[in-house]
């Protein structure tokens, strides 16, 4: 049986995790033949457009309207509403020749979605147990970790960028799992958009702080006008050359964190 990992993206607002994710996909695509998934876990889903994918209906929107059929009585009580929502789910899968998608979005209006949020996670684990590596681009801050949203997730990353607000948000990200009894096998810090000269002026010092928080940088990723630019211009990340620096960057980060290759995840999932 091949080994599936669960790797998931957060950080403060602003940092740069959609991009860290694209860029964490482009060379998983690249340099292995991993089944994927990606997930995009941001309510205001701007992963398909770096993607270059579109979609027609997120689980958000599939699970406010079963939750507004079952306020309003509309569904039979014979009806299985655990699998009518499993296969809106699945329709909102978005399968493609190399990855498949997935975007979460947000559900709408009032009322209780304890029974729906509940049945979703059930429909969400088994989803991934398909895949090699799930990538989970989750919301900014801290409160997916709170719902425990990322209970079963084997990676996290946590983006960070030349701010001291985002280095703070790495430091409470890393106690909150801690205090929700969230356990990670591993938990990693990309730093993203250092320019050139604060790479080379920071880089070991930057490496000792997070080290004196518990936490390990994977690497840093270059300030890149170039990404900015397919930003604007909806252009898909996937497109970048492989000698783009943050291309290379990512890549090399994969490699040290074990995401390119069956040894890899066998190894950091604990299993050799």
């Amino acid at each position: 049986m091949r080994q599936k990992l669960v790797v998931s993206v957060s950080g403060k607002g602003g940092v740069g995790k959609t991009t860290i994710t694209t860029l964490l996909l482009r060379t998983l695509l690249h340099h292995t033949k991993h089944q994927l998934l990606v997930v995009d876990a941001d309510p205001v889903m701007n992963l398909p457009a770096m993607l270059g994918i579109s979609i027609e209906m997120s689980v958000g929107e599939a699970a406010s309207q079963l939750r507004d059929d079952i306020d309003a009585g509309s569904i039979p009580a014979a009806s299985s509403k655990q699998d009518r929502l499993e296969g809106e789910v699945y329709e909102a899968l978005v399968e493609g020749d190399k990855f498949d998608f997935l975007a979460m979005g947000r559900t709408e209006g009032e009322g209780c979605y304890c029974f729906v949020n509940r049945v979703l996670t059930q429909i969400l684990d088994t989803i991934t147990a398909n895949y090699d590596v799930t990538l989970l681009d989750m919301d900014a801050g801290l409160e997916h970790l709170s719902r425990r949203t990322d209970r079963n997730v084997d990676v996290l990353i946590i983006v960070i960028d030349p701010s001291k607000m985002s280095f703070d948000a790495a430091v409470r990200i890393k106690e909150l799992a801690k205090e929700v009894h969230i356990e990670f096998k591993r938990i990693w810090v990309i730093a993203n958009r250092f320019p050139d000269s604060l790479i080379k002026e920071t880089a070991a010092s930057l490496e000792k702080r997070l080290n004196n928080e518990g936490l390990e940088l994977a690497g840093i990723v270059p300030a890149d006008d170039q990404i900015v630019e397919y930003n604007l211009k909806g252009k898909s990340l996937l497109k970048l050359d492989d000698n783009h620096p943050a291309v290379v960057a990512v890549d090399a980060i994969a490699k040290r964190i074990g995401l390119l290759s069956e040894e890899q995840l066998l190894e950091l999932l604990g299993r050799t």
